[in-house]
């Protein structure tokens, strides 16, 4: 799992050749091997949990309203949440 190490990029398939991480594209005229879903599965499990992340924050509005704390304290505030909200997942 070091492809997944801290400041790697993940991106879908529209991402090939930006220096990311990606699911391997279907060759024309073959089907992927065993070793290339395997891979894609593992990049797609990750890109999973983050898609719902957001799709929650956009769900609960959080990002519509103001934020209403001292604006120093933003990035320590959206931390917590996010890993309150994967803390609340993984149980």
């Amino acid at each position: 799992m070091d492809a997944f190490a801290e400041g790697r990029l993940i991106g879908d398939k529209g991402y090939i050749g930006l220096g990311m991480l990606t699911p391997t594209r279907k060759p024309p005229g073959r089907n992927l091997t065993k070793q290339e879903r395997k891979h894609n599965r593992a990049i797609n499990q990750v890109r999973a949990v983050v898609e719902r992340v957001i799709a929650n924050l956009k769900t609960w509005r959080i990002l519509h309203t103001d934020y209403r704390r001292p604006l120093s304290t933003f990035n320590q505030t959206i931390k917590t949440v996010i890993a309150l909200h994967f803390y609340r997942i993984a149980l």
